[in-house]
């Protein structure tokens, strides 16, 4: 177009003579050509300052811009448009996202669903050259199957990775196989350094770690205050001890004492769960914005952590009288693989406890329940009643004796044999009354300079973990003054080793119980 009117402007203007000068770039004609030739030219990207996404950064260009997504901040544009199956108009779309709500690399990353698909993102904003760039020219890179070296050294570490878990996966069943068979063939109980004692066994832990995904048992543990502010207080007062270290939270559930440890100066914090509920886990921590907390879905035991050795490793692992869930393997083996030497475990100590107690009512409910139910005789469930301790808050205007303590764990010392101990005790009679079962409870303790402890005694503020009481089949009188001897013992139990057996041998009579 701009040929013809150079044409005829030359043919309608007057001729005049000019004396003649040497052709050179300066000519009329030569600058026309040279604007016709760099239209005809693609436009040269080296002239587009092209600033991060994601940080303060400028490159020269967009393609240079674009590299610098992909080695600086791991976001891949040519998987992203796979990924999200995006045109042209989605990546307006998606930059005017990014700028706008500012989003994070990590947080796009972790996007599984289209986050800018609201039309109000293709209004135009300040112009910038990732609006103008050619996004097709993506799918070429994407698809093209040329691999550089960097991706293919990825995808043999990866598969070697897979490769790996696959031959421990197979090596964990041929274990779980070969203890099948000698339980259903063995002779005899086990005995000796030749039987060792079970760690938790994974198959056999699927249930357990799915009760752990429930929203409802989260609420309960979080609302006990005396648990949780105790936590919190260990950490948070004890800043000079935790300030600077890493940090292992083992069996992490939602996260809160990963972030106890991170306000508490932790350098860096990981937190382990195999329950789905670490999923949400992860998102508390993204929204709350700590940055030095890392959460990962695994069960201890078969799971490589980010590293292998931490200075502190926290826990709330505690069950139903103590040792119920026998979640203090785990710790176990934490402490054996995972600790730092001179590092230290939190809680530090763990105390059993053993009282007499005699509630009519309770009994009554509980236990004489079943001998009319509706003038139905099912004394037969009178029984169970009994084998089955109860978890409940009692009452401490009915306890008839001095408590006694039964076991004390040193979490820095305690092996895998923790749970099979026995104790003779002598409960000395504080107030008469009929003595009609026996109540466990325990006090865990953070020995910092700082210390810190709470009990789930009686007499203590109630606890989520309450109380376990232990009927038996006999009510006895007791009068002040009397003191009531006898032996309780506890073992692990044979078919569920999250579970305990549980004996009282008093009164003359040996009571069976089964913790579950």
């Amino acid at each position: 177009m701009k040929d013809t009117e150079v044409k005829d402007n030359k043919e309608v203007e007057p001729q005049k003579e000019v004396p003649e000068e040497p052709v050179d770039s300066s000519s009329d004609d030569d600058e026309y050509d040279d604007i016709d030739d760099d239209e005809d030219e693609p436009m040269d990207e080296g002239d587009e300052l092209t600033t991060c996404l994601f940080c303060p950064e400028t490159c020269s260009n967009i393609s240079t811009a674009i590299q610098h997504l992909d080695a600086k901040h791991k976001v891949n544009l040519p998987q992203i448009q796979s990924k999200f199956q995006m045109d042209q108009y989605s990546f307006i779309k998606f930059i005017n996202y990014i700028r706008a709500t500012k989003i994070t690399a990590e947080q796009l990353l972790s996007a599984e669903t289209t986050l800018w698909h609201d039309d109000k993102y293709l209004k135009p904003g300040e112009y910038e050259p990732w609006l103008c760039y050619d996004y097709e020219l993506l799918k070429t890179d994407v698809t093209s199957g040329q691999a550089t070296v960097p991706e293919l050294q990825q995808r043999i570490a990866e598969q070697s990775q897979l490769l790996q878990q696959a031959n421990e996966d197979m090596e964990r069943m041929r274990n779980d196989y070969k203890a099948l068979l000698q339980k259903l063939h063995g002779d005899g109980e086990p005995n000796g350094s030749s039987n060792p004692v079970p760690r938790n066994n994974a198959t056999l832990d699927n249930e357990y770690f799915k009760s752990y995904s429930h929203f409802g048992i989260h609420h309960e543990m979080l609302s006990d205050k005396v648990r949780t502010s105790t936590y919190r207080a260990s950490l948070l007062q004890n800043e000079a001890v935790i300030r600077g270290k890493t940090v292992l939270d083992v069996g992490c559930g939602t996260g809160i004492l990963s972030i106890f440890a991170s306000k508490a100066g932790a350098a860096r914090v990981v937190g382990i769960d195999n329950s789905e509920i670490v999923y949400t886990a992860m998102d508390i921590i993204r929204k709350n914005k700590v940055e030095n907390v890392q959460l990962i879905k695994g069960r201890l035991e078969d799971t490589d952590l980010p590293e292998a050795k931490y200075d502190i490793i926290i826990s709330e692992w505690m069950g139903y009288f103590l040792l119920y869930e026998s979640m203090l393997d785990s710790i176990i083996y934490a402490r054996e693989h995972h600790l730092n030497p001179n590092g230290i475990i939190l809680p530090s100590r763990c105390t059993l406890s053993l009282l007499g107690y005699g509630n009519d009512t309770l009994y009554a409910e509980q236990v004489e329940f079943w001998s009319n139910v509706y003038e139905v005789d099912m004394s037969d469930l009178r029984k169970r009643s009994i084998e089955e301790p109860l978890m409940e808050v009692v009452d401490a205007e009915f306890m008839l004796t001095t408590p006694e303590q039964i076991a004390n764990f040193d979490i820095m010392t305690v092996d895998l044999n923790y749970p099979n101990f026995s104790h003779q005790f002598s409960l000395k009679v504080t107030k008469p009354g009929r003595l009609s079962a026996f109540v466990g409870y325990f006090d865990t303790l953070f020995e910092l300079p700082s210390a810190v402890e709470f009990s789930t005694s009686p007499t203590a503020t109630p606890t989520h973990w309450k109380q376990t009481v232990f009927f038996i089949d006999q009510p006895q009188t007791v009068k002040k003054g009397d003191v009531i001897s006898g032996k309780i013992t506890s073992r692990r139990h044979k078919e569920d080793i999250r579970a305990l057996s549980v004996d009282i041998e008093v009164f003359g009579k040996k009571h069976k119980y089964m913790v579950v």
